[in-house]
């Protein structure tokens, strides 16, 4: 149950009169009565749009070039005076939170995404469910995992600059930033510029600013103001080609858990008595509002906004499982989040993909006529930007051909009659892995045997012994035969290598016809020339 108004209305004096300034921002009583499971609704995306302030400093082409003029134009001047977007937007709730009966349910199985875990010197501050006041500043150093994955985003809005929290979450694209959907749009209206600062810190920029190239949320918030659709995800782009959780690692996600927990909050509040230039930190226990909302005791002030609420939180790592949404001014000192349902759900499945660089791919070609015992040689193409990882893989009958993975294939017997591809993948850091197949080849045709001509060694007189020299056959091993052959007939039971002349044999020419064979080859005969006649 929510604490009693008493309560709530005497911790104003904690925060100052200007708490009652939105945090948030929503009219009064909008959507004042919320379904106990909030509705599910699609998710939309918007590319993030650069003002002509930002494309006048781009030198160059490509996204490192609109990267670096985003970062221009946020300079640390810019930056302090960006403004808490929770005055102008319409998140925050006049008056007192009304009184509720039903109970937020879970609308979908419980998940967990797990934290992704880089190395870093472990930090020693307050543990989960300590006694502390009800703010602290940590005071982390930049290398903490708390500090890192934390951060203030920038962006612009009907030709203003604002501030907005976040954080980095896991997900398989790596690039993902967890926010409040009004620091991305509400009303119908996207924000722009936007670019996100790990580690803040009094204007400096540890680790350089992140473009965000997509954003998304739910269209109950950006079209209805729904305040349990108030999610928000931001798709960065590779900073030097390197992935954002790659480098800084993330926290972990989840949905669907129960709505009582202790949290560990994260921002930049801007409001006084904050300055809005470090992080702030926020530990309590969070209850149910019944709307499809939680809250939890906090006093974070507007530009905290988007910034995590960590679950199961180690000092390091931890699960956003809520974040600083909205407040309602007759209690500023008790922040609000979406209960993290269905809508989270569908928004992570939605981004947790995205990355932004895609290569330049080609298909594949293949050189060489397809027998066995040929070679054939894969041609990749032209794969952008330089430097691509390129791994090949043959396939036959689109099989997998085992340890076929160099540009070049020299076809087996085991393959005759299969059809041959090569699928080429390329892979760079910071960019999508992406593979290309070639056409099939036809079938392979039985290989062709190389023999020479033989020869006929020893002396053409009745008695004496003829000697066949097959010469060199390939590829070895080839199996060889032999017919001895008088005046061009063949020679009853002459089928070995050797030849003893007879009384038949004389005045005669002798010629022998080696046969090679191998398995999966056309059969090859070859024939001497003529002895002297026999004496």
């Amino acid at each position: 149950m929510r604490p009693p108004l008493e309560r709530a209305s005497s911790l104003t004096a904690l925060v100052g009169l200007a708490l009652s300034i939105s945090l948030l921002g929503s009219p009064t009583g909008a959507h004042a009565e919320q379904p106990a499971k909030p509705a599910e609704s699609t998710t939309v995306s918007h590319a993030n749009v650069l003002s002509p302030a930002v494309k006048n400093l781009i030198r160059g082409t490509g996204i490192e070039s609109e990267a670096k003029a985003l970062e221009t134009y946020w300079t640390p001047a810019r930056m302090k005076a960006a403004k808490p977007v929770d005055g102008t937007s319409t998140v925050n709730r006049v008056g007192a939170a009304p009184k509720r009966t039903q109970a937020t349910q879970a609308d979908g199985p419980a998940v967990s995404i797990a934290p992704l875990k880089v190395a870093s010197k472990a930090i020693g501050t307050v543990k989960s469910g300590a006694k502390k006041p009800q703010t602290t500043y940590p005071g982390y150093p930049s290398s903490s995992p708390a500090a890192r994955t934390n951060g203030k985003i920038f962006f612009s809005r009907d030709g203003s600059n604002y501030v907005c929290s976040g954080s980095v979450v896991n997900s398989e694209g790596r690039s993902l930033v967890w926010t409040a959907g009004h620091c991305l749009g509400e009303n119908g209206t996207w924000s722009y510029n936007v670019a996100f600062v790990p580690a803040y810190s009094n204007g400096s920029r540890p680790y350089g600013s992140w473009y965000a190239k997509d954003l998304a949320t739910k269209t109950a918030w950006l079209y209805d103001s729904d305040h349990a659709n108030d999610v928000g995800a931001i798709t960065l782009a590779p900073n030097a080609g390197v992935r954002i959780a790659d480098q800084l690692g993330a926290q972990g996600l989840m949905w669907n858990q129960s709505a009582n927990y202790w949290a560990s909050a994260f921002g930049y509040p801007a409001v006084s008595p904050y300055t809005g230039q470090v992080l702030v930190r926020a530990d309590g226990n969070t209850a149910d509002e019944g709307d499809g909302t939680i809250y939890m005791y906090s006093g974070l002030t507007g530009g905290s906004s988007g910034g995590p609420w960590l679950r199961n939180f180690d000092e390091n790592w931890g699960y956003v499982n809520g974040h600083n949404d909205f407040i309602y001014t007759a209690s500023p000192s008790w922040m609000y989040s979406p209960y993290y349902g269905a809508q989270v759900a569908s928004l992570y499945e939605f981004v947790r993909y995205n990355e932004v660089y895609a290569l330049a791919t080609a298909t594949p070609t293949i050189s060489g006529t397809a027998k066995v015992g040929n070679t054939l040689t894969a041609k990749p193409g032209n794969w952008k930007p330089s430097s691509v990882n390129l791994a090949f893989q043959w396939k036959a009958n689109g099989k997998a051909i085992a340890g076929a993975i160099t540009p070049k294939l020299t076809l087996p017997a085991s393959i005759k009659g299969a059809t041959i591809t090569v699928t080429v993948t390329g892979s760079k850091l910071g960019y999508t892995t992406a593979s290309k197949t070639s056409k099939a080849t036809k079938k392979v045709a039985a290989g062709t045997l190389s023999g020479a001509t033989p020869t006929i060694s020893g002396s053409t007189k009745v008695g004496q012994l003829l000697t066949a020299n097959p010469g060199a056959w390939k590829p070895s091993p080839v199996t060889l035969t032999y017919a001895w052959y008088r005046n061009g007939k063949a020679i009853k039971g002459a089928t070995s290598s050797a030849y003893t002349l007879t009384k038949s044999d004389k005045g005669k020419k002798i010629t022998v016809k080696v046969t090679g064979k191998k398995a999966a080859y056309t059969t090859l005969t070859k024939t001497s020339k003529k002895t002297a006649k026999v004496k």
